[in-house]
């Protein structure tokens, strides 16, 4: 029974590894696509293939940030990913306006969408660069031209969880 179970495990471990690694790898024949598609929403293929943002021009110091994990939906994990995409000047400017009226200091500024998944009581968990277990990271999301609150539901270090309502525009201060 023992050797059975050991070649039970050993055969996941052989056939999950192959999986997990055919999905990371991009094949040589798609990297000009892949360039093009990253370009089109303004990213850089790291960016792109990632689904982050690392860079927004004119901002210096902006923390990355990537999606972290699946989504939460309807009160339990799915294997859904909201997409995170970068903004343009003007919401960049309205993100640091709304940053010093807190006296904080803007992380980063997202465009962030699931398309296709129901948003009932959803969380996103995004990576941010820099946060700390315990650092006071507040999140809004811009509202017909006004930011409203979000709830921040969890704070670890390099990780921010929100409540995830609608697609939109959001921003993180510190």
């Amino acid at each position: 029974m023992k050797k059975f179970l050991a070649l039970g495990f050993a055969l996941a471990l052989t056939f999950s590894s192959t999986v997990c690694a055919a999905e990371t790898v991009v094949p040589e024949k798609d990297f000009d696509r892949l360039d093009t598609l990253a370009s089109s929403v303004g990213k850089t293929l790291p960016e792109y293939t990632s689904n982050a943002v690392a860079k927004l021009e004119g901002v210096h110091g902006q923390a990355k940030i990537a999606s972290g994990s699946d989504m939460f939906t309807e009160g339990r994990e799915s294997n859904a990913t909201c997409i995170v995409d970068k903004v343009d000047a003007g919401a960049v400017k309205y993100a640091q306006q709304k940053a010093a009226q807190t006296g904080g200091e803007m992380l980063t500024v997202v465009n962030l969408t699931a398309p296709g998944v129901n948003l009932a009581d959803a969380q996103v968990a995004l990576c941010i660069e820099g946060v700390k277990a315990g650092d006071n990271v507040t999140a809004y999301r811009s509202v017909k031209g006004e930011w409203t609150a979000v709830d921040v539901t969890a704070v670890a270090d390099d990780s921010v969880t929100i409540k995830f309502p609608q697609k939109g525009i959001y921003t993180f201060v510190k």
